[in-house]
């Protein structure tokens, strides 16, 4: 779709994109559609990723709502991470793309 006068393509989901483009980011939805949910130590030591990218994506998973961040106030604290209906659905979409990938990558 390009608006009226930028002849440019606008993108309805380039935040999206731009958030899955990011290292780590489909290997922790992958992993949390394996197993779910999960502490933020289990993901790191799942992926070997650092901490502080860990963080950033976790956020920015969150802010699309793609995972739910639950926090329990125990000591000490704990934090579990799940994927949102909408992150399984997004899920479905992965498989398409490894039945692809697989397709044409065979050889």
């Amino acid at each position: 779709m390009l608006p009226a006068g930028t002849g440019s393509v606008v993108c309805p989901f380039n935040e999206l994109l731009q958030t899955l483009g990011k290292p780590h980011t489909l290997q922790i939805l992958y992993g949390l559609n394996i197993r779910s949910p999960m502490r933020f130590s289990e993901i790191q030591n799942l992926i070997k990723v650092q901490p502080k990218t860990l963080a950033s994506r976790l956020q920015e998973l969150t802010k699309l709502k793609l995972i739910d961040r639950v926090a329990f106030n125990e000591i000490p604290p704990r934090v579990d991470y799940s994927l949102t209906q909408k992150g399984k659905d997004l899920s479905i979409m992965f498989k398409g793309l490894n039945e692809w990938f697989r397709k044409y990558n065979a050889d």
